[in-house]
């Protein structure tokens, strides 16, 4: 399980030049990095402008621009490459979206297929873009590792500008442009943006020269698809990305996309309230399952959908194959747990696989083994030919990256954060998998090399949860580099606890104390086991939550993260 520490306390000093606004945001202020007003004001009210930077500092954006306005000046045929992804997949719409906006209607959107195609650009793809009339291909969170796929598009004729925000290869492929913040000599002042992000920088670079007759503005409706990404793609909501992801949640509780608005619908979630946690746990999944049962292109047309009748349609099925994405993850779960039992659950780290395992929904099923037994998870499958791919997840405590750095020579490519990553390998590699990051696990172990503690923010009383949601608010939205405050509810009362979901897999807590207040405190996949200490009624317990709002009645409760 995971390691809790209190933060320490914002020093008077950060009190004082905080003054203005209440003890809990100034705590949570001081506890950002945000030391006094000015900052405060800037972190409280994002705005648009001033967190905007010049998108032709970013590498090649000026040659890039010039190629655009040259195509469509000729009529070129344009063809959209993007990922399959909750970011690729928006910025595709970003594209297409902005291309209808300018008037320009030449163009093709392309999605490569997860399984049959793979990340990235291919031969294939682009030779029938090529038969297909297009001149030129605007990539989408892809392309910067492409070398060969971009040479065999030179040497068929097609130029290719790549938009990308991954971290480059030490060759860049011979694009016409090559535009990524995260380049050697990049000159933009933010490097967190996702690939849509940049995309968006491409679109206000290209209506800076030429407004196409769209009124100053107009095109900041498509923040939506920005933000849906920036949220999505976990990129840090700080900087620039904050006022994209601020504005972007804006116009999506506008709710005027009629494929999105029928996707919430059936979510039954109120799109006038949307937030960032919408986007993360009903959005971002509903989208990634199209990639993931082999559809990526629905949730394209979702996302794009130009009439009421087609956006619920496709929501509709989009909807059924969210649902079949969750049995076969259930059954994947169901699996690897009996197989455990049947085993044995290891001391240290969970290692298994299976070549009939889909990778791109290992993530889910590692996540909720993990939680079940509280260990770090690695898990693989097999994608098309011989590739082997897997997902990895921590317990809390083991740095993932870390660990598969150990063993670094067995893989084909790997990579991650603390807590989570990815990784391909070939078959003959998979065989000495486990014993490998076995060695690395222990050798970790040994020498102490494990994620940060979680932080816990403040502690509550029950009876001042309710009240600090408003100001909790203030600081929103939250992600990576804004995380969400984490608090300790001290000597909570346990009145009822009870499952709920189609089949009984989470749970909730009424949680009251001494005063008459009372909660609701809900986690979901878990048991009363799941947690360091097991909740009993009529028991007092400590539970380290966050503090947020039903989607369905907007009423204060508790996300709990542990009993302990």
């Amino acid at each position: 399980m995971a390691e809790y520490t209190l933060r320490e306390k914002a020093p008077a000093e950060a009190h004082q030049n905080l003054a203005a606004h209440p003890e809990l945001v100034r705590e949570l202020l001081w506890s950002r990095g945000v030391t006094d007003t000015e900052e405060a004001k800037e972190f409280l009210s994002p705005s648009f402008e001033r967190h905007s930077h010049d998108p032709f500092l970013l590498p090649d954006m000026e040659p890039a621009v010039e190629r655009i306005l040259k195509a469509i000046e000729r009529g070129e045929k344009i063809g959209i490459w993007s990922d399959y992804d909750c970011d690729g997949i928006p910025g595709g719409a970003l594209l297409h979206d902005f291309f209808k906006l300018i008037g320009y209607h030449n163009f093709v959107n392309y999605i490569p297929h997860r399984h049959l195609e793979g990340y990235g650009l291919n031969n294939d793809g682009l030779t029938k873009l090529k038969d297909e009339g297009v001149s030129l291909i605007l990539t989408v969170d892809s392309g910067i590792t492409d070398v060969g796929p971009v040479a065999h598009a030179n040497s068929i004729g097609l130029e290719v500008i790549v938009t990308d925000h991954h971290l480059p290869p030490e060759k860049l492929p011979e694009g016409f442009a090559v535009i990524n913040p995260k380049r050697l000599d990049n000159k933009y002042p933010f490097d967190g943006l996702s690939g849509t992000g940049v995309a968006w920088k491409l679109i206000q670079a290209v209506l800076s020269r030429n407004r196409f007759g769209v009124a100053p503005g107009q095109e900041k409706w498509l923040l939506d698809l920005v933000g849906l990404a920036t949220v999505a793609d976990m990129m840090p909501l700080v900087g620039e990305n904050r006022a994209l992801v601020h504005f972007g949640l804006v116009v999506m509780r506008k709710n005027r996309r009629p494929g999105l608005r029928a996707l919430l619908a059936l979510a039954r979630t109120r799109a006038d309230m949307l937030t960032e946690e919408d986007i993360g746990f009903t959005i971002a999944p509903r989208i990634n399952a199209a990639s993931r049962m082999d559809e990526p292109r629905l949730a394209f047309e979702m996302l794009t959908a130009a009439d009421d009748a087609s956006g619920k349609t496709i929501a509709k099925e989009l909807t059924r194959m969210n649902d079949a994405r969750k049995g076969t993850v259930a059954a994947m779960v169901k699996e690897a747990k009996a197989r455990l039992e049947e085993e044995g659950v290891p001391e240290g780290i969970i290692v298994m696989g299976n070549p009939a395992w889909r990778p791109g929904l290992l993530g889910l099923v590692a996540n909720s083994i993990a939680e079940t037994y509280g260990k770090p998870v690695v898990l693989w499958g097999r994608e098309g030919g011989t590739t082997i791919k897997g997902s990895v997840r921590s317990d809390g405590n083991m740095n993932m990256v870390e660990l598969m750095a150990g063993a670094k020579d067995i893989f084909a490519d790997f990579g991650g954060h603390k807590f989570s990553g990815g990784f391909s390998l070939d078959d003959a590699s998979v065989h000495s998998l486990k014993e490998r990051l076995t060695q690395s696990y222990e050798a970790l172990r040994q020498r102490g090399v494990v994620a940060e503690p979680s932080y816990i923010d403040k502690e509550l009383v029950l009876a001042d949860a309710v009240r600090a949601l408003p100001q909790l608010e203030k600081l929103a939205p939250f992600g990576i580099g804004n995380e969400k405050p984490l608090f300790l509810i001290p000597g909570a009362h346990v009145a009822h606890i009870k499952t709920f979901g189609k089949i009984g897999n989470h749970i909730e807590l009424t949680l009251t104390d001494e005063w008459d207040a009372k909660l609701s405190a809900i986690a979901f996949f878990s048991t009363p086991e799941t947690f360091t200490k097991k909740p009993e009624i009529g028991n007092r317990v400590d539970v380290v939550a966050h503090l947020e709002r039903s989607s369905m009645d907007r009423r204060a409760r508790l996300r709990i993260v542990d009993v302990i």
